[in-house]
């Protein structure tokens, strides 16, 4: 019997909108703990999260049967959302 093995180990790495230093050191770890909950719970392993005020970097590992746009999207999306909700104006980049 023959099987298939993927392992699709992506380093992400996106930006504030318009580069803007919205990520204060002090909500930086609230923020990467925040993604990496949400990576988990769409079934990405997350090896590391982390980033600057101005930009982020995921290695995460996607699995083959979701797109990684998806993945990151959202990602992005959520965070952002939580992180407004939560008092803290942070916009992330398109694309």
């Amino acid at each position: 019997m023959s099987h298939t093995y993927a392992q699709n180990v992506i380093h992400v790495v996106f930006s504030t909108k318009g580069r803007c230093k919205s990520v204060s050191a002090e909500f930086q770890p609230k923020v990467w703990a925040y993604a990496a909950g949400i990576c988990k719970k769409q079934g990405i392993f997350v090896h590391a999260i982390g980033g600057m005020e101005d930009h982020a970097h995921f290695l995460i590992q996607v699995p083959p049967v979701m797109a990684l746009a998806k993945a990151v999207g959202t990602s992005k999306s959520n965070s952002s959302r939580w992180a407004n909700e939560e008092g803290h104006k942070i916009a992330w980049q398109q694309g």
